[in-house]
């Protein structure tokens, strides 16, 4: 399954397409590619998440066969697996649930946002 977002970004229209629950992520990032998809998502939604699964594999698989779409990264993000994240230089991180479902969401939102701000000023 997969759906489209649309967004604003720096005054234009840009195309975001996540994928979630799809089982071949190389063959679908190339469908979007062809599709002149601006971001392809890979998501990893709760029910993968609680059986151990983090984005980092699709990360790396959707990475690995697009060359003219950005990679966009959601699911399982938060401040202790972020550095893992940024580690494989997706275009844009989404961080959900790791925010809002967080003990102190202001507090998690500002070390995310430290960490990618210690990571680009390095």
């Amino acid at each position: 399954m997969y759906f489209v977002i649309y967004l604003i970004l720096n005054d234009y229209f840009s195309k975001l397409v996540a994928m979630i629950a799809v089982q071949d992520l190389e063959k679908r990032a190339k469908d979007l590619v062809d599709l002149d998809a601006h971001y392809i998502a890979v998501h990893t939604g709760y029910d993968l998440q609680a059986e151990g699964q983090s984005p980092l594999e699709s990360l790396r698989k959707v990475k690995s066969v697009i060359s003219n779409s950005k990679v966009a990264v959601a699911g399982g993000i938060k401040p202790d697996t972020i550095k893992d994240i940024i580690a494989e230089n997706p275009d844009l991180i989404i961080v959900g649930g790791g925010i809002a479902n967080a003990d102190d969401p202001v507090e998690a939102a500002k070390q995310c946002r430290d960490i990618v701000d210690a990571h680009t000023n390095a």
